[in-house]
């Protein structure tokens, strides 16, 4: 019987150990006009401990578990002259600010070194504070995220208020998302073959553990790379996507699809200037707890664990797809939302979980191709959070995952961040008269 301090939590399924490896933490800071209580926000943490008690475990490799082992995370006070209105500003602008939330690396998370969540609370001299929390991918991802944040904004109002605390459990394990079949090691690498699917990356055995190191190396690196913020009000994420429906000759598209349009377009002429991308992978979230398995389990509205997942598909572009019209482009989006169903899905996610069982990653990406990866969190309630009455004026993320990132702002528009993970310098272009005209190309 293994001791006390090393108890089993919660076993992590191979999906939810790739996550880790690719996504680390998920992170957000919430700026706030006025001063949380840190008496209060530290009981508020704890509560939240015990309700989710993986929050406060650590990874352990041999028996690919949430173990309880080592102290528990803590609030982390401290104090900045900086005046933080200017972090509530909108606009487009560099994101590179002071980091609020020290993030463990990725080699120490699976280790089983570090904590699976950190809270930070950052209070400025002159008036407001920010709170950051991060939470490992391995436990959720960020729609999870947003949850947990929600309780623990709840809890926070409830001690605040000598009120009762809420009881409801989170809901952390759902049968739904277990994916994986019993294919052996020469039938997973079959139907990949037949999928026309570039050969998996080991990521066990000798050359597995060199192939692992480098893939953290190289997402360590790409997360230091600093987004541009890029604001949208409301009226102008309307007429964009009014014009992009016009070019693309539809009755009805989505709002999705025509900033993936716009914005696909864009990073590619960024990142690969006159270098034409005929071959692209193209990227985008999918929820599950969405239309894909909704039928299936009512509990999945509640459930904080990953179920989002990157849908990546290759595109051919005879004209490259810095050229493509953006009507096209909004078509394409479309009909490959139209023609994804909880089959495919559940046949994506089967031949990922099988391939990750037998030591490999990545088999649905060919990293020799350029990748353009959407990641759209404009409707997550963000801002649907109270702390006693204090709500965020500004909710930034700690980090963007992929290529773009369309995000919630207060007042009904959107922040989109966008990370050229092909050549960081790009970056500071965005921000010429030149690229911010071709970003409003739609007024």
């Amino acid at each position: 019987m293994p001791p006390a301090d090393h108890e089993t939590i919660e076993k992590i399924s191979p999906i939810d150990l790739n996550h880790a490896l690719y996504g680390n933490f998920i992170g957000l800071k919430y700026v706030f006009e006025s001063k949380l209580d840190p008496q209060v926000l530290q009981q508020a943490i704890m509560q939240l401990l015990q309700q989710y008690p993986a929050l406060a475990g650590r990874y352990d490799k041999r028996s690919s578990a949430v173990i309880k082992r080592g102290p528990a995370p803590k609030l982390v006070v401290q104090n900045t002259k900086n005046d933080l209105s200017e972090l509530a500003r909108i606009g487009t602008a560099p994101a590179e600010r002071a980091s609020y939330l020290q993030e463990p690396s990725r080699r120490d998370v699976l280790s089983g070194r570090a904590p699976l969540a950190v809270f930070y609370l950052t209070n400025s001299e002159s008036a407001g504070c920010i709170f950051g929390m991060g939470v490992s991918h391995m436990l959720m991802d960020a729609a999870g995220f947003h949850k947990t944040l929600k309780r623990l904004a709840e809890l926070y109002s409830a001690i605040k208020a000598g009120a009762a605390l809420p009881q409801t459990p989170l809901v952390a394990k759902l049968g739904l998302f277990d994916f994986g079949t019993q294919r052996s090691k020469a039938e997973t690498l079959n139907a990949l073959r037949l999928q026309g699917a570039p050969k998996p990356i080991p990521i066990t055995g000798p050359l597995g553990g060199f192939t692992k190191s480098m893939i953290i190396r190289a997402m360590e690196k790409i997360a230091k790379n600093a987004p541009v913020a890029i604001h949208f009000t409301s009226q102008d994420v309307r007429q964009l996507k009014a014009v992009v429906q016009a070019e693309s000759g539809e009755p009805w598209i989505s709002t999705n699809a025509a900033l993936c349009a716009h914005f696909s377009r864009l990073i590619a002429r960024l990142s690969y200037g006159e270098d034409l991308q005929t071959s692209v992978q193209l990227g985008y979230l999918i929820d599950l707890r969405g239309r894909y398995f909704e039928a299936e389990n009512g509990a999945q509205k509640d459930f904080i664990g990953n179920a989002i997942l990157i849908h990546i598909d290759t595109a051919e572009f005879s004209q490259g797809l810095q050229n493509m019209p953006r009507g096209a482009l909004a078509r394409y989006y479309k009909s490959r939302a139209a023609r994804t169903d909880a089959g495919d899905v559940r046949a994506r996610l089967d031949l990922l979980a099988d391939c990750l069982r037998h030591g490999y990653t990545n088999p649905g990406l060919d990293l020799k191709k350029p990748i353009i990866a959407l990641n759209n969190q404009r409707k997550f309630e963000v801002y649907d959070v109270s702390f006693a009455g204090h709500v965020p004026q500004r909710v930034i993320p700690q980090d963007v995952g992929d290529n773009i990132m369309f995000f919630p702002a207060g007042g009904g528009g959107i922040d989109i961040y966008i990370r050229d993970i092909v050549n960081p310098h790009h970056q500071k272009r965005l921000l010429t008269r030149e690229w911010h005209d071709q970003i409003f190309d739609f007024k």
